[in-house]
């Protein structure tokens, strides 16, 4: 699955009406999260650990989110080459 056919899931579950409000809540509060400016770890603490608790909130938000989709929902159509 490319990267665009992913995001375009992910935005069609944060639009959709059925998806439930919590994991919609939690991308949305790990976004706010990765964009402000005081974290758990610092940024600038040693090299990768610093940016480790920014992902691992992404991630497991995205996660949820997806998991939490119904099948219609996250099931993207595929196009046809002929």
């Amino acid at each position: 699955m490319t990267l665009l056919a992913r995001l375009r899931r992910i935005a069609v579950l944060m639009a959709d009406r059925r998806t439930p409000a919590l994991p919609r809540i939690a991308v949305l509060l790990a976004v706010v999260y990765l964009l402000w400016p005081v974290d758990l770890i610092p940024d600038f603490a040693p090299p990768v650990i610093g940016y480790l608790d920014d992902i691992v909130a992404i991630w497991l938000a995205l996660r949820w989110l997806i998991k939490s989709g119904t099948a219609a929902q996250v099931s993207v159509p595929q196009r046809v080459e002929r």
